[in-house]
């Protein structure tokens, strides 16, 4: 009798296939086997042959995640800052004659306008001097306006 054992592997193919977020990689992987190859010597010369042939699969499934996050925040910020401050102060003093103030305003940088009114007040009771009266009005409006633009990615 004369045995033989043979064995050997072979890849068959490999393919792979990407979906949404998921790649897929298939190996199909055959095993095939000569399990025996029989020679029998006798009287009569026969000659049998026993061939099994196995066949397994092995399906690997890798999955590789890939993300890619790119986010845009693009944000327009504007702002408008109206502000309008009134102050009113008042003095009392000693004076002689009477005297109505005066008004003045103007424009400042940053679109910022202040409006400053003093108002002078002084008056007398019977010719003789009492009291001074000093008005002092302070009007300030501000107008700004902020324009900020984000863009993150």
């Amino acid at each position: 009798y004369v045995f033989t054992f043979l064995r050997f592997y072979v890849l068959r193919f490999t393919f792979t296939f990407t979906l949404r977020y998921v790649t897929y990689v298939t190996y199909v992987r055959t095993y095939v086997t000569l399990r025996y190859v029989r020679y029998v010597t006798l009287r009569y010369v026969t000659l049998r042959t026993y061939v099994r042939t196995y066949v397994r699969t092995y399906v690997t499934y890798v999955r590789t995640y890939v993300r890619t996050y790119v986010r845009t925040y693009v944000r327009t910020y504007v702002r408008t800052y109206v502000r309008t401050y009134v102050r009113t102060y008042v003095r009392y003093g000693t004076v002689r004659t009477v005297r109505y103030g005066t008004v003045r305003y103007g424009t400042v940088r940053y679109g910022t306008v202040v409006r400053y009114v003093r108002t002078y007040v002084r008056y007398g009771t019977y010719g003789t001097v009492r009291y001074v009266r000093t008005v002092r009005t302070y009007v300030r409006t501000y107008v700004r306006t902020y324009v900020r633009t984000y863009v993150r990615t």
